[in-house]
């Protein structure tokens, strides 16, 4: 596997990982008065390119191993990342945390490969929140909090480039991810949504090939409208009498078929979160562990936008 090299500006460059595969990630690199990388699950050979720099700054999109696999190997660079994400970066166990064994009662920690990949947890040295401008000299850009994916998932905005790096808001086919512990579907929407208003003119994202500077508002809402989608199949669900959460996952609506075991937990998950927005949207109401639509509530008749 190898990156493709991509200069955005005379300091602002693209380092593209294999498109959607994972544990690889797209890595923005600024090379400034100080030196700095977005992200760091990158190819060997981007890898080996990066240490021949001396890099000043780590930005954390996110908690996620695959957008910080390489954290330890820049020990002089300092790490940032949006405090609601911050313990997870530095702590094992917080990290397993969030897979969300508690809730369904499996080891779900035995799906991670952390240790066949070496992964190292290093503690971020400081925290950075939605608004904050980054100067890194000549090269000055925004934190965008755009939380769903994680709870402190964090895009940028560089003004100057007419860019919005959106970093797991992916515009996968496969539609948003949200299927651990720690996911908000509603957050999603709202962060999704945000992007859309900014009316970028140049679209980078984690994993997509880019940049993307064409039909940018078109993909978008189609990426999140893949939610609404689901959020219909799962009332189609409870309407045919599918009324708990595990009967609801059986229906195949987001994943299609689990070719690997934790991808029904992952469904779980996301399921979880669609019926959760459903009641308070006042579509959906609890008995015990068991949904109801309110009367009224047909798929026939649901704007779910």
């Amino acid at each position: 596997m190898k990156s493709e090299l991509k200069k955005l500006s005379r300091r602002v460059s693209l380092l593209e990982a294999p498109e959607y595969h994972f544990p690889y990630c797209n890595t923005i690199l600024i090379e400034d008065d100080a030196c700095c990388i977005i992200d760091t699950s990158v190819t060997e050979d981007a890898l080996h390119y990066l240490r021949s720099k001396h890099i000043d700054l780590i930005i954390s999109t996110h908690y996620h191993v695959d957008h910080n696999r390489y954290n330890s190997h820049f020990p002089q660079a300092k790490i940032m990342a949006h405090e609601a994400d911050f313990p997870y970066l530095s702590s094992r166990e917080r990290f397993i945390s969030t897979v969300g064994s508690q809730y369904v009662g499996v080891d779900l920690s035995r799906y991670l490969t952390l240790d066949q990949w070496g992964y190292e947890f290093r503690e971020p040295h400081e925290t950075m929140s939605d608004g904050r401008i980054i100067d890194l000299g000549h090269t000055r850009f925004e934190v965008l909090h755009l939380p769903g994916h994680t709870l402190g998932h964090c895009g940028f905005l560089f003004p100057d480039l007419g860019l919005v790096f959106s970093t797991d808001i992916d515009l996968d086919r496969f539609g948003p991810w949200y299927g651990n512990a720690v996911c908000n579907v509603s957050d999603f929407i709202d962060s999704i949504d945000r992007v859309i208003n900014l009316k970028p003119e140049m679209l980078i994202t984690s994993h997509a090939s880019g940049p993307i500077t064409s039909n940018i508002q078109g993909r978008l809402t189609r990426y999140r409208d893949e939610i609404y989608r689901r959020e219909q199949e799962v009332i189609n669900a409870i309407y045919r009498g599918k009324h708990t959460l595990w009967e609801i996952v059986d229906e195949n609506i987001i994943y299609r078929k689990f070719h690997e075991p934790q991808w029904r937990y992952y469904e779980w998950f996301m399921i979880k979160q669609h019926v959760l927005r459903l009641i308070d949207l006042g579509k959906v109401f609890a008995d015990s562990d068991r949904y109801y639509l309110y009367d009224g509530v047909r798929p026939s008749n649901l704007n779910l936008a």
